[in-house]
């Protein structure tokens, strides 16, 4: 029996690689057994170790290189692009109708505005009605006019504050109604709108100035912990479910049948990568071919 010469191998790696890029995506992938590996990996035994050994020391390096850094977070992007999603920020922002309603209508809103003004206005009542030093109070004063009359109107002033008291609900519930409606008029406006574009593009360029550290340190700051326990529960569970396995389903078959329409090596050459997926063919797959020739696993298949 010849004996697989290094020639041959590295003709038979070439060939492979040539026969794979006249092949499409859907010859490799199916949907069916995609999401059967995403079942297989999704379980809360294998997700937390998942978890432990990538997802906790990658965002561990990045804070630790970013809370070192000096570099402004506006370094991240190209002044076009800077300019262009101020300009986009700083357009009017009007806030929905429906929210503000909702919002401005909530009955939290409303007891808290009406507490506020009833307040307001009783105290403004006690204090007038009240003894003052000097007898400045309007209590004061009805109180002296009385006395001078022989007491015939000594009641007036406790009769005339328990009356305002009284018309104090009313005058409450159709000043909150009034201010409900003014504030929603103001929220809804188109100068308020315009002022949350400016704020808004105000707020966005001054983020750019702030270091990378700041934001290390705030995302630093979040319950990692906590999240990290929860996101393999939350992972398994909403895989679990039928309508995100439906829509999975769906989108898989969507984006395999889109690549499939190319071969694998026109989509190579349509993103300028087939001679660089055939050098790493060649660096890594060639020296693994000629291990494979010369193991008892492939001498065992030659012997008669």
């Amino acid at each position: 029996m010849r004996a697989v010469t290094e020639d041959k191998i590295a003709a038979l790696v070439d060939a492979g690689f040539e026969f794979i890029c006249e092949r499409r995506v859907h010859d490799f992938l199916d949907v069916e057994r995609v999401l059967a590996a995403a079942d297989a990996v999704a379980t809360e035994a294998r997700l937390p170790r998942l978890v432990a050994r990538f997802a906790i020391p990658a965002r561990q390096r990045f804070l630790e290189r970013a809370e070192k850094s000096s570099v402004l977070l506006g370094a991240w992007l190209p002044d076009a692009a800077r300019d262009a999603i101020a300009t986009l920020l700083g357009m009017p922002a009007p806030i929905p109708r429906p929210l503000v309603d909702k919002v401005v209508a909530d009955e939290h809103v409303r007891e808290s505005a009406r507490a506020m003004l009833h307040e307001t206005m009783t105290s403004f009542i006690h204090k007038a009605f009240a003894v003052t030093p000097g007898g400045r109070g309007l209590r004061g004063v009805i109180g002296l006019g009385a006395r001078a009359a022989g007491g015939l109107f000594g009641g007036l002033g406790e009769e005339l504050q328990r009356q305002l008291e009284e018309r104090v609900r009313d005058f409450v519930d159709s000043g909150v109604e009034m201010m409900q409606r003014r504030v929603a008029q103001r929220l809804v406006s188109d100068e308020t709108a315009r002022l949350l574009g400016t704020r808004r593009r105000a707020i966005f360029l001054d983020l750019l100035k702030r270091p990378e550290s700041d934001v290390a340190r705030l995302v630093a700051r979040l319950p990692w912990m906590a999240i990290d326990a929860l996101a393999p529960s939350l992972v398994t569970h909403n895989l679990a479910r039928a309508e995100v396995r439906a829509a999975l389903k769906d989108e898989l078959s969507a984006v395999i049948a889109d690549l499939s329409t190319q071969t694998i090596g026109e989509l190579l050459d349509e993103l300028g990568l087939r001679e660089i997926a055939r050098e790493g063919v060649r660096v890594h797959l060639l020296p693994l071919a000629r291990a494979f020739a010369s193991s008892s696993h492939f001498q065992g298949t030659l012997a008669p």
